[in-house]
């Protein structure tokens, strides 16, 4: 009696292995699919967005978390800042090695006037938000120097915060963009 409940067991075990199998080989199709309908400038903007937006989720995250103490030590400040430009390089680097080898010489060819146009309209975005933040970062800083009582903060190093904010929020609405002109088509404005 327990023989046959275990080779019953044995037989639901392979039933779902195989089925899960079957599903993740169709997850594969649908990877593939995606990737040969899609422009290969594309998946290297969505690439680009998503490594953007892990290292904005790693530094708020790091801030988010730290103590006081660690928040006015300027070491672990530098250190965070160190760790966020080394983690962005290693990923933007592993990220255009991996899809440097699924393009087919794509990286070789120009960008065509369409793209050059999407490009110029999340530069432009990129810009304004970068002017905003630099501009509130020296406000800050001015009435920080000043002991003006308008804004009291509880994070030290504030302008830097902002700007290091402003960049990777700019960095986001530059891949956002880019791949939303691309998507839609509305390529002017």
């Amino acid at each position: 009696m327990t023989f046959g409940l275990g080779v019953l067991r044995y037989m639901k075990l392979n039933i779902s292995y195989i089925k899960f199998a079957e599903v993740n080989m169709d997850n594969k199709r649908k990877l593939i699919q995606w990737l040969q309908e899609t422009s290969f400038r594309e998946v290297t903007l969505f690439v680009d967005f998503l490594v953007t937006a892990y290292i904005s989720y790693f530094y708020v995250s790091q801030l988010v978390n730290a103590s006081t103490e660690q928040l006015a030590s300027i070491e672990w400040l530098s250190t965070v800042l160190f760790e966020v430009i080394v983690y962005s390089i290693a990923l933007m680097v592993v990220s255009y090695i991996v899809l440097a080898f699924i393009s087919d010489d794509e990286l070789s060819r120009p960008m065509d006037v369409r793209e050059k146009q999407i490009n110029l309209v999340g530069y432009k975005y990129t810009a304004i938000i970068l002017q905003v933040g630099v501009i509130l970062a020296l406000f800050q800083y001015n009435i920080a120097a000043q002991d003006f009582e308008f804004m009291q903060s509880s994070l030290p190093h504030l302008p830097l915060h902002i700007l290091v904010g402003a960049f990777l929020i700019a960095e986001l609405a530059h891949y956002g963009v880019q791949l939303y002109k691309g998507r839609s088509g509305d390529i002017y404005g």
